[in-house]
């Protein structure tokens, strides 16, 4: 996942699920997804007329779809190829130079598969990514309860979050391929001994494995006093390693919370900087943002 957080000025159908089933050809798993065709649709209609073949990826494709839909947007519109298989998640803050009191909110979610994938491997993707695009919670990182730990515990066991993410494509997995070891993705070491089904607290604890960022990370925590909320944290050779990042989850999500609290705290400078700039302003206004902006951000310092 990631987040991206920007500031704007004011200056003042997906038809059905028959449409996925169209696609002529056959599913390669060893293949690349992108050279299925020379046209990027087609090569997204191949994956997503297999992955509706499961009843995971059906429900997945249903809800994403509905999503989309409510945004006047089609499944086309908001997956695509790219350099890294993510879901880019976009907030645009919005306020008039002159009214910089009065502040409109709006999110922009996009989906990317790896362009170099294979079939198989961007198939799994595909059903990754839609797992947070459908799932994951909205949050506002401008709310002054936007804070480090919730971020990280959101990111890893939240609902849409990486580990829920992860299970879906085990799932889809185990439904198409079932005789088919799960190479990358481990599947097989999620599994409960005893049930043999999925084990949600055995995907977190895999999630929690930092290997050799144990210490500084462990460290970073404590300097910022949530060190308690993370027990499962431990050394264990990194199992899961963000796309976005290049790092484990955990270390990928607080430098990621970092990222965009800076860039929030930025962006309230400038607000206050134009709220003090204009003429007729309450000095009460100007008192609340400014309280605002030091309990969000003053303690940058301490990352």
């Amino acid at each position: 996942m990631r987040l991206l957080v920007l500031i704007t000025l004011f200056t003042f159908s997906f038809a059905s699920h028959a449409e996925y089933l169209l696609v002529e050809g056959r599913f390669t798993t060893h293949k690349k997804w992108m050279k299925f065709s020379d046209n990027e649709r087609l090569n997204l209609k191949n994956l997503l007329q297999k992955l509706a073949t499961s009843k995971t990826g059906r429900e997945l494709i249903y809800q994403a779809n509905q999503k989309a839909k409510a945004d006047g947007l089609t499944l086309y519109d908001v997956i695509g190829a790219g350099h890294g298989s993510l879901t880019d998640t976009t907030l645009i803050r919005k306020f008039t130079t002159g009214s910089p009191e009065h502040v409109e909110y709006e999110r922009r979610s996009k989906v990317f598969i790896n362009k170099d994938l294979t079939q198989y491997d961007a198939l799994l993707d595909l059903a990754h990514e839609l797992t947070h695009f459908v799932y994951r919670k909205d949050f506002n990182p401008y709310e002054l309860n936007f804070s480090l730990s919730q971020f990280i515990k959101n990111t890893i066991e939240g609902v849409g979050g990486e580990v829920q993410a992860f299970m879906m494509e085990c799932k889809v997995h185990f439904e198409l391929f079932p005789k088919v070891s799960s190479g990358r993705y481990s599947c097989q070491q999620i599994l409960d001994a005893e049930t043999g089904k999925l084990s949600f607290q055995k995907a977190v604890d895999r999630f929690y494995q930092v290997g050799n960022y144990y210490e500084s990370f462990q460290n970073s925590l404590k300097q910022n006093g949530i060190k308690h909320h993370f027990p499962k944290v431990s050394s264990d050779k990194v199992s899961f390693v963000s796309s976005a990042y290049g790092i484990p989850y955990p270390v990928a999500a607080y430098e990621e919370y970092l990222t965009v609290i800076n860039k929030v705290c930025e962006n309230d400078r400038r607000r206050i900087g134009y709220f003090k700039n204009t003429e007729g302003r309450s000095p009460a206004s100007l008192q609340k943002l400014e309280s605002a902006y030091s309990s969000r951000c003053s303690h940058l310092s301490a990352f």
